[in-house]
């Protein structure tokens, strides 16, 4: 089994060693898998979408993991981008008899927040538009039958344990992507 992941820095891992990257801890956990980590940390999902028939189609995978549209919110302020581009990367994918697998990316916890991060991340607007993209990004895998890893079902409740999953409020640090990747495994091992 072969599963190309494609995202921006949620999926690359940014800020963390390579070893310690969901993707990573996920191939660990799952053998007998090969887990290709296509992330690319600043990308969009019509940048994903542009690099889709590369780095997804022509590495004939047996399924794409597609996660991304953060960054779309963060830069446009809006999430029809994000939406329409993961709905086409999700039907190229069908196209090509590759199943798809959507992920959910994290909310930004704005109280650990890095500055460099605030002018795109943080406020009241951004906050309801990653919940909007959620709750459409859960619509769509519903209404297409395809699975859908939520990831905010991963993110502790708690502050302390807040501190300890995220980075800068954005990414997750090491903590972060051991619960992404039992979140995942958990998900992905139904439909394998």
């Amino acid at each position: 089994m072969r599963i190309v992941c494609l995202g921006d820095s949620l999926t690359y891992g940014y800020g963390v060693k390579r070893a310690s990257v969901w993707t990573v801890l996920a191939s660990r956990a799952m053998t007998g898998c090969e887990i290709v980590n296509s992330g690319i940390s600043g990308d969009t999902a019509g940048g994903m979408l542009s690099r889709f028939e590369t780095d997804v189609a022509g590495s004939r995978p047996d399924m794409a993991f597609i996660m991304g549209g953060s960054n779309d919110i963060f830069f446009s302020g809006s999430i029809s981008e994000a939406e329409s581009s993961m709905a086409a990367m999700v039907f190229r994918s069908l196209h090509h008899g590759i199943r798809p697998f959507v992920g959910v990316p994290l909310p930004v916890y704005e109280p650990g927040l890095a500055k460099e991060w605030t002018a795109f991340a943080a406020g009241e607007n951004v906050k309801r538009q990653l919940g909007d993209y959620r709750e459409w990004l859960l619509r769509f895998g519903e209404s297409f039958r395809i699975p859908v890893a939520d990831f905010w079902e991963c993110v502790p409740a708690d502050s302390g344990g807040l501190d300890a999953f995220y980075l800068d409020g954005i990414h997750p640090a090491e903590e972060g992507h051991r619960r992404m990747a039992a979140r995942w495994v958990e998900h992905i091992t139904k439909f394998i």
